[in-house]
C-alpha cells in the first residue's frame, strides 16, 4: 500500500491519510509505503522558494511515527517533471514499489502539468492491478487543512492556528551551525539554526521550548539579521539560548517549539544596551513560562 505526496509539515489531513494507509495496509497483510518529496515538487515546476515547514528529516521523522513501514525520499528534477501520471504510476509505483493499492490525498495532483486527478489515476490503476483511493477532505474551524494555510499562519505569527492545524505545536529543527561565539562575551552563548528555505515566524525574540538529546529546556530564541552586531547581514538566524543547559551544542540537532512572542527585533545603542535587553527577555519568559506552566 502506498501514499504519495509532499507532505509537508504532516499537518492532520496528513495525519488522517497516513493512518487510514496503515490500517488498510494492516488489513492486507501488506507494507504501507509512503512516496515524497526532499523539497516541493512546485517550487522546481514553478521555479519559486516555497519555504518548507520542515526539513527532510524531520518530516521523514514524523511519518515514521505514523506507522508506515518505509518511507521513498525522493529529489524532484526535470525527470520527474516530465512523467506522466501513466508514467509515473508505472514507473514509480508499479514497477519500484510493485503495490496492489495506492492512497493518495484529497485533490492532490500526480504527473505533468497535474494531469493526475483522483479519477484519471482511478482508471490508470485499474489496467495495472492497483486500486485507488482518495482520502477524505479534513477541516479545522471551517478551514481547509493545507500546509499553505499553515505557512500563512506562522509567517503572522499565529501560533495557535499552526498548532491547531499541525495537532501539535509549531517547530523547527535543525543542525547547529557555528557563529561567531559573540553571546558566550555577553554571557547568552547561543544554538544557531540556517532558515534558508524554511518558513518561520516574523522575526522578533520569543519564548521556546527546546529539545536537546530528548530532554526538553526552556530557551529564549530570536528570529532576525542581529543588527546591534552584525549591521551587514540580510539572511534571518535562528538564535537560541536555553536557559538551563551547559554543553557544546555544535553539530547536534536540536528542536525548537515556539511558545510566544516577546518583542520585536531592533537595533541598540550598544553591546551594554543589548546586554540588559537579553536580561530582561529571559526574565520574562522565564515567569511567562512558570505561568502558562510550560515545561
Amino acid at each position: 500500500m502506498v501514499s504519495v505526496g509532499s507532505f509537508d509539515g504532516v499537518h492532520l489531513g496528513h495525519q488522517y491519510l497516513l493512518a487510514e494507509l496503515v490500517e488498510w495496509a494492516r488489513r492486507e497483510h501488506a507494507p504501507a509505503v509512503v512516496v515524497t518529496f526532499r523539497r516541493h515538487p512546485r517550487e522546481y515546476m514553478l521555479n519559486i522558494e516555497i519555504p518548507s515547514l520542515n526539513t527532510a528529516e524531520h518530516k521523514t521523522r514524523l511519518i515514521s511515527k505514523a506507522g508506515v513501514d518505509a518511507i521513498v525520499l525522493l529529489d524532484f528534477d526535470e525527470n520527474l517533471r516530465q512523467l506522466t501520471a501513466q508514467q509515473f504510476m508505472q514507473q514509480c509505483i508499479k514497477d519500484a514499489i510493485g503495490t496492489r493499492a495506492m492512497l493518495v490525498g484529497f485533490n492532490n495532483r500526480i504527473g505533468k502539468d497535474g494531469e493526475g486527478t483522483f479519477a484519471v489515476l482511478r482508471e490508470i490503476g485499474k489496467g495495472m492491478d492497483i486500486e485507488v483511493r482518495e482520502g477524505e477532505r479534513v477541516e479545522v474551524s471551517g478551514e481547509a487543512m493545507s500546509s499553505s494555510a499553515i505557512r500563512k499562519h506562522i509567517a503572522n505569527g499565529d501560533f495557535l492556528w499552526a498548532r491547531k492545524m499541525l495537532g501539535r505545536a509549531y517547530s523547527l529543527v535543525g543542525k547547529v551551525i557555528p557563529g561567531d561565539k559573540r553571546g558566550r562575551t555577553i554571557g547568552f552563548p547561543t544554538a544557531n539554526i540556517a532558515l534558508k528555505g524554511l518558513a518561520f515566524p516574523p522575526q522578533g525574540v520569543y519564548g521556546a521550548r527546546v529539545k536537546i538529546d530528548g530532554k526538553w529546556h526552556l530557551g529564549a530564541a530570536n528570529i532576525g539579521t542581529r543588527p546591534t552586531v552584525d549591521p551587514e547581514r540580510r539572511e534571518p538566524l535562528l538564535e537560541v539560548h536555553v536557559l538551563d543547559f551547559e554543553g557544546d551544542l555544535y553539530s547536534k540537532d536540536i528542536e525548537v517549539e515556539f511558545l510566544f512572542h516577546v518583542r520585536s527585533e531592533r537595533k541598540f545603542s550598544s553591546m551594554d544596551a543589548l546586554k540588559d535587553q537579553l536580561k530582561a527577555d529571559v526574565a520574562d519568559i522565564g515567569l511567562r513560562a512558570e505561568a502558562e506552566e510550560y515545561e
